[in-house]
């Protein structure tokens, strides 16, 4: 799980410093929480599965973000979602002695979900193996 955590910091770090979510005021959280007014966004289901080598030991890393917006429509959530994505897919491969050899979208949807909130989910895959 040490990969998974390094790669969940990088991940938080990323939409944190991102300039367009920052100047739209979109929160960020670890899970959803309980009690918080969207617009927001939680860092979702991760799940790390081994893909080690004979010599070697490296994980895939299944994550999502979630994005949970109050307004009418989709346009807007998919407006936030797309600039989440550039912000994932822009991170540094290299994070400390942990590299990325794969990073990408492999799903996105929006849907409208409980208390008329939209829910937008972007999953992502990464490969990750640890240097020295």
């Amino acid at each position: 799980m040490k990969s998974s955590l390094e790669l969940q910091r990088a991940l938080v770090a990323a939409l944190r410093e991102d300039a367009v979510l920052g100047a739209r005021g979109i929160k960020l959280f670890d899970g959803p929480p309980a009690d918080a007014r969207p617009p927001y966004l939680s860092v979702g289901q991760d799940v790390v599965i081994n893909r080690g080598w004979k010599g070697g030991e490296g994980r895939e890393h299944l994550f999502s973000v979630t994005l949970w917006d109050s307004r009418d429509g989709y346009a807007a959530v998919k407006e936030v979602l797309a600039e989440v994505e550039q912000a994932v897919l822009s991170m540094s491969m290299h994070i400390g002695n942990l590299r990325l050899s794969r990073l990408r979208l492999l799903r996105a949807s929006v849907r409208r979900a409980r208390r008329n909130f939209t829910q937008g989910i972007l999953e992502f895959q990464a490969f990750s193996v640890w240097e020295n």
